[in-house]
């Protein structure tokens, strides 16, 4: 269960507030593009996204496609959003990730990983040492491989949900906003 626990819980990529980011001193999120930013069946970003990269440019942080998906697919969505990504990624493996964040000065603490599947986004970020949320998938069919993958991953999100050990972004955000 170690290497597969959230930081935190979403129910979404676009609920998460710019606030929540800055206040961990988030300069980089990596973004699992399949069912996190988008349905894989779009082939351009929607408009919530196009939004949400606005709002995070202008609070300096900048968003990075990680996917296992092909070059093709990850580089024309990116090209569009300006935003920079990481092609067949073969998360939960790190060395294509770790190669990118050496090359750009990215470190760690500054780093945030969202995804929708705990067997490849979340156990990436945590091989990589990065705080993670775990959201929902936006659309509830999958392309075959992903399918697998959440079929397999069933046992270890209800154990999540069960042992009550990951925290709603929204309680640690309501938390700090207090203070």
């Amino acid at each position: 269960m170690r290497t597969i626990k959230p930081n935190f819980l979403a129910d979404n990529i676009y609920e998460i507030d710019v606030d929540f980011y800055k206040h961990f001193n988030v300069r980089y999120i990596f973004a699992d593009l399949d069912n996190t930013l988008d349905s894989y069946l779009l082939k351009v970003p929607s408009s919530k996204t196009i939004e949400l990269i606005k709002k995070l440019k202008a609070n300096n942080i900048s968003l990075v496609i990680i996917s296992n998906n092909s070059e093709k697919r990850v580089s024309k969505y990116a090209k569009i959003l300006k935003v920079s990504y990481v092609s067949r990624a073969f998360k939960p493996f790190t060395f294509k990730i770790r190669k990118y964040m050496i090359k750009n000065h990215i470190t760690a603490d500054k780093t945030i990983f969202i995804g929708d599947q705990l067997l490849t986004d979340i156990k990436c970020a945590n091989y990589l040492g990065i705080k993670s949320i775990y959201t929902k998938e936006i659309v509830s069919s999958n392309a075959f491989v992903t399918r697998l993958n959440k079929k397999r991953e069933l046992k270890y999100k209800k154990a999540l949900k069960n042992s009550k050990i990951c925290q709603n972004w929204r309680d640690v955000y309501v938390n700090f906003k207090k203070s």
